[in-house]
């Protein structure tokens, strides 16, 4: 009987300028699903209505989860990665992170208070017949006179 030999072969080591990151902490595995993985359109502030987020965040409060995951929330916003424009454990984030007190008065969409623009002709309307005027012709530049050059001669 032979024995053959096993080499084992080992990634060479990089070099780099910058140190390794520090490893987030681990979120804990848990054996159940929370709700908000159900129906994730409830807890988005992009989408929904009043109703839907304020139904969200009471099951947040009910949620076997809640604890995880306002740990996690905390965690991430003294990191300076804030949830954004949805409801995390049970507090609602606008677009920039920041905290919605009241989700009757929140809006997806801001209120386009522009009025629509309207054309005012002063004189009569043009007619698709009509030749449209040319740009005028150029005669001063810099206040001296512009000469003949030899290239437009041709």
């Amino acid at each position: 009987m032979r024995v053959r030999s096993l080499s084992v072969v080992t990634p060479r080591a990089t070099t780099t300028s910058r140190p390794p990151a520090a490893p987030l902490p681990a979120p804990v595995k848990s054996a159940q699903r929370p709700p908000c993985a159900e129906v994730p359109d409830s807890w988005d502030l992009d989408s929904g209505t009043p109703e839907a987020w304020h139904s969200a965040v009471r099951i947040c409060y009910g949620c076997p989860l809640f604890a995880q995951c306002s740990s996690l929330a905390q965690t991430l916003i003294e990191r300076g990665d804030a949830p954004r424009a949805m409801i995390w454990a049970g507090v609602a984030y606008d677009n920039s992170g920041n905290v919605i007190e009241n989700l009757d008065r929140h809006r997806t969409v801001p209120i386009d208070h522009k009025r629509p623009m309207r054309i005012i002709r002063n004189g009569p309307r043009p007619t698709h017949g009509t030749a449209v005027a040319g740009a005028p012709k150029r005669h001063i530049v810099l206040g001296r006179p512009l000469r003949p050059t030899e290239s437009a001669a041709v």
